[in-house]
């Protein structure tokens, strides 16, 4: 089984209403969560992943502020994981073929600057504020994990406003990448 988490509603990949905190199984071999945002979510996919031990693998869907390099409007598999200072904390195979980005966040909105190490980086820099702690809920249940991340802004400017935007053009695509997710098996 399945499952691939969004933070928002207007993240879901599948045309289907997902209400927000609760498990919406598409088919046999796949579930849909929205979890809300920061800690929210976090709180919202570990009661996901104990009430449905059948989930074999994770995927969150969502989008990303580039911090160093990520291009807005392109979409990212985030395979390297940091922390504050730079420091990689984790890194993941690539399930996709998408390119590859590392990524650090929090519970707060970026709102651009502040990591100097950023630049040092070979790839790009995206921040979210679930990415590392979905990764970590995910891996103390056992279970396999990867995310998938339109990069949306660079933390300024209105934010929600380009959210908006840069999903939309980018609906065919990411619901293109998704249709191969359906039967992913791990």
């Amino acid at each position: 089984m399945n499952l691939i988490v969004f933070p928002l509603k207007h993240e879901n990949p599948f045309p289907n209403k997902v209400p927000t905190g609760t498990v919406t199984k598409i088919h046999d071999n796949l579930m849909l969560l929205c979890s809300g945002m920061g800690s929210t979510g976090v709180l919202a996919l570990g009661r996901a992943l104990a009430e449905y031990p059948e989930i074999k693998t994770v995927c969150e869907f969502g989008t990303a502020a580039s911090v160093s390099k990520g291009v807005v409007g392109h979409i990212y598999e985030c395979t390297t994981f940091c922390d504050f200072n730079g420091g990689i904390i984790a890194s993941a195979q690539s399930f996709t073929g998408l390119p590859t980005a590392a990524v650090t966040g929090d519970d707060r909105l970026y709102t651009g600057g502040e990591y100097d190490w950023a630049d040092l980086l070979e790839m790009p820099l995206l921040y979210t504020m679930e990415t590392l702690r979905f990764r970590n809920i995910t891996l103390e249940f056992k279970k396999h994990f990867f995310s998938v991340r339109l990069v949306s802004d660079q933390g300024r400017g209105d934010i929600r406003e380009q959210v908006t935007q840069e999903l939309g053009k980018a609906k065919k695509q990411i619901r293109e990448i998704f249709s191969v997710f359906e039967n992913l098996s791990v």
